[in-house]
């Protein structure tokens, strides 16, 4: 009895896999046109059959399938490229920004070697305020006569020019 069942399971097997041959000689799909990779993803998905009791194959879920994997490779690319060229946009302004900095240390640092120290410069401030101060008062005590002309000394300084 027990040899009668399993000799019946053997039987209905082999009638299962000669049908999926036959299947794949309708679809004109020859096992050895898969590269070892699809040949075990296709003896998984033999497995979840087996384990699933699924023994019809439909051929518009495979090419569903496939057009599916297909539609996602091509985005994935896409996607690839379009990350791609945000890169190259990124890496680009990254070196424009660097030749920036660049610049602006080479002017900070010529900027930073013409800068006068402050107490040079109030130095400079205070003595020219003494000698503005020191002409103002060598101004005061100047007396000009009231009868000075400033044209007759003008004419005298030309004729002295023209001798």
């Amino acid at each position: 009895m027990q040899n009668l069942k399993i000799q019946e399971e053997v039987n209905s097997l082999m009638r299962l896999g000669q049908h999926f041959d036959d299947q794949l000689k309708l679809a004109s799909v020859e096992l050895g046109d898969f590269s070892d990779d699809d040949l075990a993803l296709l003896d998984k998905c033999a497995q979840y059959y087996s384990l699933l009791h699924i023994h019809d194959i439909n051929l518009n879920y495979l090419r569903d399938f496939y057009c599916a994997k297909k539609r996602e490779c091509i985005e994935n690319r896409q996607t690839t490229v379009q990350q791609r060229v945000e890169l190259q946009r990124i890496l680009s302004s990254i070196e424009e920004a660097t030749r920036d900095v660049v610049m602006l240390e080479r002017f900070n640092a010529a900027a930073e070697e013409r800068l006068i120290p402050d107490i040079v410069v109030m130095q400079r401030n205070a003595q020219q305020l003494a000698t503005k101060q020191a002409l103002l008062d060598r101004q005061k005590t100047l007396k000009i006569p009231k009868d000075f002309s400033i044209e007759s000394v003008i004419e005298k300084v030309d004729s002295l020019e023209q001798r």
